[in-house]
């Protein structure tokens, strides 16, 4: 093998080994780290720990039988008391990042940060969860919410508004793993650092099995995703939930989630990464080629 057949093989073998998705790898930094500040308000009850938001969404909740824990799924929601934390009428809950999350331009959908609840979607007439196959249930599209206001804050002091939504505890509900439907058991667990399409609606999974409604999450866990652009940002360090004062529902939080990308805080672009895709390969190595001696500026 000459050395240009050569090259071109290793070439490709990076490529390859480059593109394969691996499981989601946890670390506690992608998640809210601190509590700033918490009021209880009415109705907060039992739910009143606000470290509950801290840290990953909750893969398995309590079942019928408390202490069996089973899978949370869009339909059956974490309830335990060390699962989540309830803002109650009137109250409000801020928490902060380890780390600036920023505005970063490969974030999935321009989603940059995720909230979840414990909203669930409505199984349909004459249904009820079982704890069993998920393709044997389907829901109605409805969903069961319990809308909190969210704003945000670079130093924790100067707040900028989503006013008009979106909301947290709100769609689209968690769900811990994947489902595999060729064995028909629990899979590995949904990525809680990737936002799912914002375009989809509960109204779109009208009519779907609670298996599907999980594939059609593409890989992710779910939770209400937030772009910080429309707030005219570029990076946050602070998210504040508060009640909304012209609802009666009681909003609760399992987890805020930084949302990971290519170029982020944990995967920084490598030094050649000319395409800004963070692996240095071929499709560099072309650009490179196709602008080399290229000059704009004092070229003699």
């Amino acid at each position: 093998m000459d050395w240009k057949k050569g090259y071109i093989v290793l070439a490709f073998a990076l490529l390859c080994f480059a593109d394969a998705r691996g499981a989601y790898d946890y670390d506690a930094n992608d998640f809210a780290v601190e509590v700033v500040d918490y009021t209880a308000g009415p109705g907060a009850d039992i739910y009143d720990d606000p470290s509950s938001a801290l840290g990953r969404p909750s893969l398995e909740t309590g079942g019928e039988v408390y202490p069996e824990m089973v899978p949370v799924v869009p339909v059956y929601q974490a309830w335990l008391a060390n699962q989540l934390v309830t803002i109650g009428e009137g109250g409000q809950l801020t928490v902060k990042f380890s780390h600036p999350v920023g505005n970063d331009e490969n974030n999935p959908y321009g989603m940059d940060f995720i909230i979840f609840g414990n909203a669930f979607l409505v199984v349909g007439s004459n249904q009820e969860w079982d704890f069993g196959n998920p393709e044997d249930t389907t829901v109605t599209g409805a969903v069961y919410a319990e809308r909190g206001i969210v704003s945000v804050s670079q130093d924790g002091s100067d707040w900028y508004y989503f006013s008009s939504g979106p909301y947290a505890d709100d769609f689209a509900p968690t769900a811990g793993y994947e489902w595999d439907d060729v064995n028909d058991v629990w899979a590995e667990e949904l990525d809680p650092t990737r936002s799912i399409d914002p375009n989809l609606t509960a109204a779109d999974m009208s009519g779907k099995s609670v298996a599907e409604v999980i594939e059609a999450y593409n890989g992710s866990a779910g939770g209400t995703g937030f772009d910080i652009a429309a707030l005219g940002l570029d990076w946050i360090g602070y998210v504040r939930i508060e009640d909304d004062p012209g609802s009666e529902a009681t909003t609760e939080i399992d987890a805020i989630a930084d949302v990971s990308c290519c170029g982020d805080y944990r995967h920084p672009f490598p030094v050649g990464d000319i395409n800004k895709d963070c692996k240095v390969d071929m499709a560099d190595f072309a650009l490179l080629v196709g602008h080399w001696l290229d000059c704009t500026w004092d070229c003699e």
